[in-house]
Parts: structure tokens; sequence; C-alpha cells
């Protein structure tokens, strides 16, 4: 069952590059298509950890 909580966990863990879509999934219990398809910007936050990265280094 897809919970607020669980999708507030995986909105602050994606924007992380060390973790991946299919590791978080898995830590969560759900399928990667559960987060796509409950997190509309799963991209968006990918690429603003991604851009983080490369900033900080």
């Amino acid at each position: 069952m897809v919970t607020p909580d669980l999708l507030r966990v995986a909105r602050d863990m994606l924007p992380n590059p060390e973790h991946s879509i299919t590791s978080i999934a898995k830590l969560l219990g759900v399928s990667p298509g559960i987060l796509y398809n409950h997190i509309p910007d799963l991209r968006e936050l990918r690429a603003s950890g991604q851009d983080r990265q490369f900033t900080t280094q």
C-alpha cells in the first residue's frame, strides 16, 4: 500500500545520487513503477540531485 509517508521518504531519497530508483523502491517494499506512477516529478528530483553532485565537487 502506498502511503503519504512512504512517498515522502521516497521523495527525500530521490535527489541523492547514491540511491538508485530501484534500490529506493526495494528498501520501501514497492516496485520502481509505483514510484514513477505516484511521484510525477521523479525525474526532476533525480536531476536536481545530479546537478548538486556536480556543483559541489
